[in-house]
């Protein structure tokens, strides 16, 4: 992962890592004590490594303490479709190469390695297809699509168009809370759909979405208000401290915890 700050965390053994793919990894998020360097909302890559071989992961640094106790760095996890979370539930089971770190398929399917194995390129070539497919629709085929379509089509559809599928992503049923937050995360996101995701209550309990809408500059007053009153105590404690979050929103959240002005 070019230009982004990459940050690694060492596991003694295999039981480490399991255990921090259960309590962690599996829930999206994990935290890097002692790590420094990245800035709130910072795009990253989170390396885990053990035995020689090493995963990587995108990651959105959502927690920055640069002093003890307590130093380092928690992350939100980039959400990883079927392809990615078998990648990474491979490499926890050690079912990747010592060397390489590469997936071994033949080994998860159970069965001897081929020279010449095709799964691969069969994989290419069906995100090629649906890639190619989702850019020869119509505008009308765009927006039922999105507002029905699979997670890999919903994906493909923001890739392609962007702002023109927004809203009728955010009406599609199946939507997941870490593709609402990407969405909520957009500063040229209309108003009126920043209002919509503020509006939804089971959008608004989530952490990395009140995040997103915290860190929107189309966010108004009264929005904001709305998702402070909304968080826990433990995540509204951190809102002062990043200070990638515009001032009038740190203000206003010391003045909920009686912090005053």
């Amino acid at each position: 992962m070019a230009n982004v700050a990459s940050l690694t965390l060492a596991l003694a053994d295999r039981q480490e890592l399991k255990a921090l793919f259960e309590q962690s990894l599996s829930k999206g998020r994990a935290f890097v004590r002692g790590a420094t360097g990245v800035q709130p909302l910072e795009a990253c890559a989170l390396v885990l490594a053990i035995d020689g071989r090493r995963h990587e992961l995108r990651a959105e640094a959502v927690f920055v303490k640069d002093t003890e106790p307590g130093c380092g760095v928690g992350l939100q996890l980039a959400p990883l479709d079927a392809t990615g979370l078998e990648a990474l539930r491979a490499f926890v089971d050690g079912e990747t190469d010592a060397a390489t770190g590469v997936l071994d398929v033949d080994k998860i399917a159970g069965r001897d390695a081929e020279p010449e194995a095709q799964e691969g390129d069969e994989e290419v070539a069906r995100a090629t297809t649906l890639h190619d497919r989702v850019r020869g629709l119509s505008h009308a085929e765009q927006q039922r699509l999105a507002a029905s379509g699979s997670m890999s089509e919903r994906i493909a559809l923001e890739r392609a168009f962007g702002a023109n599928v927004w809203e009728a992503l955010l009406g599609n049923p199946r939507l997941t809370i870490p593709e609402v937050a990407k969405i909520a995360r957009k500063g040229t996101l209309p108003r009126p759909l920043v209002e919509n995701i503020a509006g939804h209550a089971s959008w608004l309990t989530a952490p990395e979405v009140q995040r997103a809408l915290l860190g929107n500059p189309r966010s108004t007053a009264g929005i904001v208000t709305k998702v402070l009153a909304s968080m826990s105590r433990s995540e509204l404690l951190l809102v002062p401290q990043q200070t990638a979050y515009p001032q009038a929103v740190r203000m206003q959240a010391r003045k909920l915890l009686g912090q005053g002005k």
